[in-house]
């Protein structure tokens, strides 16, 4: 679609809405803009993104983490714990 269906504005470029109005130019860029929007939300620029937006950073953030924490794999965990010790074991004697 060319223009906007409601008040006729010519489409810019790839947009989804229309700058003036606010309305999709059809129903299948509505579908393509909410898939954007799902992908962005699941990325790390999307979720710095809602953290820079946020009222409270720090408390973004850490839901952020917790949210991160929640959906990593057992056997991950598993590793970074791992990780931790053996570089807390080889720093402490140091001291």
């Amino acid at each position: 679609m060319k223009n906007c269906p409601q008040c006729g504005q010519p489409r810019l470029g790839e947009a989804f809405k229309c700058p003036s109005c606010d309305v999709f130019y059809s129903q299948l860029d509505e579908l393509l803009y909410a898939e954007q929007q799902k992908q962005e939300s699941q990325t790390l620029k999307g979720t710095l993104k809602r953290i820079r937006a946020a009222e409270d950073r720090s408390q973004a953030l850490r839901a952020a983490l917790k949210t991160l924490w929640l959906n990593t794999p057992l056997k991950t965990k598993i590793v970074i714990w791992t990780l931790i010790a053996f570089v807390f074991v080889l720093v402490v004697p140091v001291f």
